[in-house]
């Protein structure tokens, strides 16, 4: 059967969007683009113009014509610009691929130039480029893939590249002051991804005071190092577009929170209020915590000010609509990631695995979770067993190489997934061999 010409054009629209959409990831998609764009185009005159007319990115990505590639396009005459299947008019984004090759334009007045005739431009994005560069194209919405925010960096401030609208990876170094980051964000740059990249040290990003300017509003994946509870408070209230989140936390001090102070404290629980110390080796870190623990604070207030914080935390969970991945990994500031006083026991208190998992029990838009640190399937079978089926995907790996009921723990999961269906992967981890203890998937 014949499909009528408007259904096929609106087919081909569609996978012009896939084409457009997926130029970021031009480098590892190559050959699935050019194909889909060649099988379209030599079909008939009517595709060719179909296609031609919804392609509006230009991806530059020959490093060595420097800005050949662009003339080519702009420069065509309007006999030749027919049989040319990307069109000056047509292109809303350009896309320079490769982090070097706006630093190899020999002439920039020269890709100024060029750029003016593309008279429906919208976007260029860059892969990464030194913002000496990006300061100096004539054009006033351009998008960085990826930046790295540091206080030793020797680049241009990113104050003085005011063209630069929008940030895709913003990895943030270790040891930066909150200050540098309040500064960055002064300019209200959208920022979809931050990526914290030292994972011994307390979360860096000051979200309390980035709260009123709704900077963080454009924010939807968080790849982080150790936050305290007040951290994840100020990020839920920050970023309500939020997809993924990845962080690691204290157990200990979470469970002990959580107990209403049942059970023995970690020593980085005094840290739980605040502050983002930046530990050196300069620094004996148990003297911090012998310096914190002589503060007299008031126990019930501080038991209150832990419940503020979760409630919210757990309803916002809860009731979050966009979130689809959460990965949670015990590390602590002080004992890292060994030494855990929860592991020791054969069991997590009832009261913890009741209001750690209640959120996930109740959510509908998580649909991957990675609980890196849980030596007992408890808080697997409360969110399984009680009722969510949204989440198809479960990630566990053990910490601790002194654990020995691996095989106990593995038998629990598979009997939890012969009852459930719903599940498609689960994936148990050994951190010591880097073996995978259960693999499933169906």
């Amino acid at each position: 059967m014949n499909l009528p010409t408007y259904l096929l054009k609106y087919i081909i629209k569609i996978i012009c969007n896939y084409i457009n959409k997926n130029s970021n990831n031009y480098t590892y998609k190559k050959n699935e683009i050019d194909q889909l764009k060649k099988s379209i185009c030599l079909t008939c005159w009517t595709f060719f113009k179909t296609l031609s007319f919804h392609l509006s990115v230009l991806i530059i990505c020959n490093q060595c014509n420097e800005n050949q590639q662009i003339k080519k396009i702009s420069r065509l005459d309007e006999e030749k610009e027919k049989y040319q299947l990307l069109k000056r008019e047509n292109i809303y984004t350009m896309n320079f691929i490769y982090h070097y090759k706006l630093n190899n334009f020999s002439d920039l007045s020269s890709l100024n130039q060029e750029i003016k005739l593309f008279e429906n431009l919208k976007k260029i994005i860059v892969d990464r480029c030194d913002l000496s560069v990006i300061k100096l194209i004539e054009f006033n919405n351009i998008k960085i893939q990826d930046y790295y925010l540091s206080n030793h960096s020797t680049n241009v401030p990113i104050s003085l590249a005011t063209n630069v609208k929008e940030i895709t990876n913003l990895s943030i170094a270790p040891n930066n002051i909150s200050s540098l980051i309040i500064d960055f964000f002064k300019r209200s740059i959208k920022v979809k991804r931050i990526l914290e990249i030292d994972y011994y040290s307390p979360c860096q990003i000051p979200f309390e005071e980035l709260l009123p300017s709704k900077v963080l509003t454009c924010v939807k994946n968080y790849d982080l190092v150790i936050l305290t509870i007040r951290d994840l408070y100020y990020l839920l209230k920050s970023s309500p577009n939020l997809k993924r989140l990845s962080f690691y936390i204290c157990f200990d001090n979470l469970i002990y929170q959580l107990t209403n102070k049942k059970t023995s404290p970690c020593k980085c629980s005094q840290l739980i209020n605040g502050a983002n110390h930046q530990f050196n080796d300069d620094e004996n870190e148990h003297q911090i915590w012998n310096d914190k623990s002589k503060e007299n604070q008031n126990e019930d207030d501080d038991i209150d000010q832990f419940k503020f914080y979760w409630d919210f935390i757990s309803n916002e969970i809860k009731n979050h609509t966009k979130l689809t991945f959460l990965k949670i990994v015990n590390k602590c500031l002080i004992n890292h990631d060994s030494g855990s006083n929860y592991q020791k026991e054969s069991s997590f208190p009832k009261e913890f695995i009741e209001k750690f998992s209640y959120p996930f029990k109740m959510n509908n838009s998580i649909k991957a979770v990675m609980f890196n640190g849980f030596h007992t399937p408890e808080i697997y079978e409360k969110i399984i067993i009680k009722g969510n089926k949204s989440i198809f995907h479960y990630h566990s790996e053990f910490l601790d190489h002194t654990f020995q009921k691996k095989i106990e723990y593995k038998e629990s999961i598979e009997n939890l997934l012969s009852k459930h269906h719903h599940i498609k992967y689960f994936l148990l981890k050994d951190k010591d061999n880097n073996n995978y203890l259960l693999n499933y998937s169906k």
